[in-house]
């Protein structure tokens, strides 16, 4: 990449991996990047305070992991050594999906698995070694000062959540990056500007996780097993990934108020209760490490900032300030990472174009934002709307796609399976599913 920047200062809000990913893309365009975080700074691969969620499931799927490898080469190599697991998709992973268990098929994309906190701690060791980033951890975003018309944001003011001082960051560019509590549209209201409309879906959905030492003598058929909920029928489903330190990653879900217990004996039963046994059967024989953490997840939100015809210069959001959906689905990790790719996308096309960050730069980039959750929030909420209590505004087109994504899942077809695998990890666009060929294995072919 040429030298050339784009300006002296950017800051990042929030260190999150939308919030690190930003970082690294941010380094390459701005002299020096300042990523504000409200926590103490991780000095190991724990959960965090300002990640509910990181004692849960989390995937990293295919489109995602070529992201971080893209922006940090070798980070496949940093996540095997700190203890990630590896399994092919069609082998390794045993998937049971719309009642049935997807096919077996050869030549699939192989995943990484590991807890969140570890794939974080990872990521941020690369971005801490970033000669231009540094970070300002317990600092909390307080709200916006913008230049004298009112047009750009010039500065954030932060507090120590320790010692309360307050202080002002200025820089020339700002990534929103604090997740789902970040206080955006709290801030662009107060600044008198127009805040975006929302889409949100309230599927009544919660899910309990826990840390087990997998048994000496697991067989290890299969290193992941998945069971869902086929809908609206059977509101429970569970699965088990492996994680570091010879670990699974347990976790058991419960649509429409049918929630998952926090207590052993309740955990166990519940997973016992699931439409298949596999699940069960592996967990029984393992130990728990801790203790069953429950999440109840509220709702999806979707903020459609693609649609604002007014927006502050110097100044993007992404991750799930943007949009947080249903976290059963997986994406979020993934999506944030080719958020970022589209950062840098939009970064280098001005770059190499108009060399300063144009008054349109967020137009475009909510824009291209836009396109990949369309995508990815139709996936989610797709599944949610299947249950008539889910709360919220169906898509347009709702009951066709619906049926056609029934037919899709439970095709038993090698080859649609594959397709499936690599549309669901944002490898392959959805129409590639629209195939003469796949039409033909969906619906004709038996």
């Amino acid at each position: 990449m040429s030298e050339q920047k784009l300006g002296n200062r950017a800051v990042v809000i929030g260190s999150g991996f939308g919030g690190l990913l930003a970082g690294r893309v941010l380094s390459d365009y701005f002299r020096e990047v300042v990523i504000v975080e409200k926590d103490e700074e991780p000095t190991n691969s724990l959960p965090r305070k300002g990640v509910p969620q990181g004692r849960h499931i989390h995937v990293l799927l295919n489109a995602g992991e070529q992201v971080m490898e893209d922006l940090f080469p070798g980070v496949r190599d940093d996540l095997l050594r700190a203890g990630s697991k590896t399994a092919v998709l069609g082998k390794d992973v045993r998937w049971h999906l719309a009642g049935k268990w997807m096919p077996p098929f050869e030549g699939g994309m192989m995943t990484f698995f590991q807890s969140r906190p570890m794939l974080e701690f990872v990521l941020r060791l690369r971005v801490s070694n970033i000669d231009n980033i540094s970070f300002l951890y317990s600092k909390r975003s307080l709200n916006f000062r913008f230049s004298t018309d009112r047009k750009k944001l010039e500065a954030v003011v932060l507090k120590d959540v320790k010692t309360g001082i307050e202080n002002e960051e200025k820089a020339d560019f700002f990534v929103e990056a604090a997740g789902a509590g970040t206080d955006l549209l709290k801030q662009l209201a107060a600044s008198g500007y127009p805040v975006p409309s929302e889409s949100v879906v309230e599927p009544d959905f919660a899910y309990s996780s826990g840390l087990f030492k997998i048994p000496e003598d697991w067989p290890d058929t299969w290193k992941s097993i998945l069971i869902y909920p086929k809908a609206p029928n059977d509101t429970r489903g569970g699965a088990f990934v492996p994680v570091e330190d010879g670990n699974w990653m347990v976790t058991a879900a419960g649509y429409s108020g049918d929630y998952p217990p926090a207590d052993l004996m309740g955990f166990l039963d519940f997973l016992k209760s699931l439409p298949k046994p596999d699940v069960f059967d592996a967990v029984s024989r393992a130990e728990l490490i801790g203790e069953i953490e429950a999440f109840k997840f509220k709702k999806g939100v979707r903020r459609h900032f693609e649609d604002l015809k007014k927006f502050p210069d110097g100044l993007v959001a992404l991750g799930d300030a943007v949009c947080r959906a249903n976290p059963f689905f997986g994406q979020g990790i993934t999506v944030a990472a080719l958020e970022a790719r589209s950062l840098q996308k939009n970064l280098e096309r001005v770059r190499t174009s108009e060399g300063v960050v144009p008054s349109d730069f967020a137009r475009v980039f909510f824009q291209d934002v836009a396109k990949i959750l369309n995508v990815s929030w139709e996936m989610a909420v797709g599944e949610d709307f299947k249950y008539p209590e889910t709360r919220g505004k169906r898509p347009a087109r709702f009951a066709v796609s619906r049926w056609f994504k029934d037919r899709i899942m439970a095709a038993n077809d090698p080859e649609v399976a594959k397709q499936f695998y690599k549309v669901m990890h944002f490898v392959d666009k959805p129409t590639k599913l629209l195939t003469a060929q796949m039409l033909y294995r969906t619906f004709i072919k038996r």
